[in-house]
C-alpha cells in the first residue's frame, strides 16, 4: 500500500516531501500518539524547533517559512486545521495561520467545558467521572468532508490504521470496489447527499479519518457530558437528550419523525445542544472509543457478542423507540460492521492545543 508523502516532510521545506529519518537515528522525544506519524511527531518536536528559533536569533531567515505557510493553509482547507494548533507545533506556525485554524475550528466544533459527568457505564451502572475540556464537532462528518479523505488517498496510509485491522483493509470497499463507504460508488458519494453523514463505515474507518484530520473519537463519557449537559447549580444530572427529559419529534430525526432516511446535518436545528452541537439524538447512531463486551439486558442478564463490538449512540432515522436515542442508553455494533445508519463524529482535546487567543 502507498503510503502519503508526508506533510511535513513538506512543511520541513523539503519539495518532494522525501526527507525520512535515517536508520538508527535519534529517537522521537516524544512517544507516539495515535494519530500522528513518525515523521509529523519529528517536525513536532521541541528540539526542531529550538533549533529554527536560534537560527532566526542569529539573523537567518526563517527556515521554510513559506512552505510551511503554504502547507498550513492546506491543512487548514482540509478541515485538518488541528494539527496547526497542537501544543507542540508552537513556534513553528505564523500567527496569521494559527489565527486562521481558531476561526476554522469555531465554525466546526464547539467547546464543551471541564467538569465532572453521571456517565452510564458499558455494564449499565452509573459512575462520576471528571472530564477536562475538550471540542466536539457540530456535526456528524459528511459525505463531503469523507470524500477529502477518499481522494487523499487516506486507505493507503497505513500510518493511521490500527495494525489489527490491516488485512481487512482491503475489503472496505464501495460498490464499484474501490475504497470507500459501502453505499459510494466509484469513489464518490451519491448526488445531492454532500452534506448528509457519511454512513456505510466501520469503525476502524472512523478511527483512520479522525486521525487523519489529527482528533479522536468521543468516549461515552464525553458524549454524555456535551448531550447531557449536565449543570452543578441544577443538580448535575443528565439530560436525556440536547434539548431535556421530555421526547419531541420536531427535534430529531428518528422514525417517529416520519423522514425515513438521513437529513443533511444542519438540519433540526431546534434539537441542537446549548452550545450548538447538532444531532446528538437522531438522524445517525454514532461510533464512540469505548469498546462494548457485554449488551445489560435486565437484571443480571447481558447480551455477550461473539465478535469486538464498540458503543454506539444517539439513535437514527429508523430509531422507533425514543428511549434508545436517549444518551444514557448502552448498546454496540461490530467493529467491522458498515451500516447505512451509522456515522460519526470527532473531538479534540483542549489539553493537546496551544492556549486559547
Amino acid at each position: 500500500m502507498r503510503s502519503e508523502s508526508s506533510v511535513i516532510d513538506r512543511l520541513e521545506g523539503h519539495p518532494g516531501g522525501a526527507a525520512r529519518r535515517p536508520p538508527g537515528g535519534p529517537a522521537s522525544p516524544r512517544p507516539p500518539r495515535p494519530g500522528l506519524g513518525s515523521r509529523l511527531l519529528g517536525w513536532l518536536s521541541p528540539r526542531a524547533g529550538r533549533a529554527a528559533s536560534r537560527a532566526e536569533a542569529e539573523g537567518a531567515a526563517p527556515r521554510g517559512t513559506e512552505g510551511t505557510r503554504g502547507m498550513a493553509g492546506r491543512l487548514i482547507a482540509e478541515d485538518r486545521y488541528a494539527f496547526v494548533l497542537l501544543a507542540e507545533a508552537v513556534g513553528r506556525v505564523a500567527e496569521q495561520d494559527a489565527a486562521a485554524a481558531w476561526k476554522a475550528l469555531g465554525s466546526q466544533m464547539a467547546m464543551v467545558p471541564a467538569g465532572s459527568v453521571p456517565a452510564v457505564l458499558c455494564d449499565g451502572g452509573v459512575a462520576e467521572l471528571e472530564l477536562g475540556g475538550f471540542f466536539m464537532d457540530r456535526h456528524a462528518v459528511t459525505n463531503r468532508q469523507y470524500q477529502r479523505f477518499v481522494q487523499a488517498r487516506g486507505y493507503d496510509d497505513l500510518e493511521i490504521w490500527p495494525r489489527e485491522v490491516w488485512p481487512s483493509v482491503a475489503r472496505l470497499v464501495d460498490r464499484a470496489g474501490r475504497p470507500g463507504p459501502r453505499d459510494w460508488e466509484g469513489g464518490r458519494f451519491p448526488a445531492g447527499r454532500a452534506d448528509h453523514p457519511v454512513a456505510g463505515i466501520c469503525w476502524y474507518e472512523a478511527v483512520a479519518y479522525a486521525r487523519w484530520v489529527g482528533k479522536r473519537l468521543p468516549t461515552a463519557a464525553e458524549w454524555q457530558k456535551a448531550c447531557g449537559w449536565p449543570e452543578h447549580l441544577g443538580g448535575g444530572t443528565c439530560n436525556r437528550y440536547p434539548w431535556g427529559n421530555a421526547f419531541d419529534p420536531s427535534r430529531a430525526n428518528l422514525a417517529p419523525s416520519g423522514q425515513g432516511r438521513t437529513a443533511p446535518v444542519g438540519d433540526f436545528p431546534s434539537g441542537a445542544t446549548p452550545n450548538g452541537i447538532y444531532q446528538m439524538t437522531g438522524n445517525v447512531w454514532e461510533w464512540l472509543d469505548d469498546p462494548l463486551e457485554a449488551i445489560p439486558c435486565g437484571p443480571g442478564e447481558a447480551f455477550r457478542p461473539w465478535k469486538p463490538m464498540r458503543r454506539i449512540l444517539g439513535g437514527a432515522f429508523d430509531t422507533y423507540l425514543p428511549g434508545e436515542a436517549a444518551c444514557q442508553f448502552v448498546t454496540g455494533q461490530g467493529e467491522l460492521d458498515r451500516r447505512d445508519n451509522i456515522g460519526f463524529r470527532c473531538v479534540l482535546p483542549l489539553d493537546q492545543l496551544r492556549p486559547l487567543p
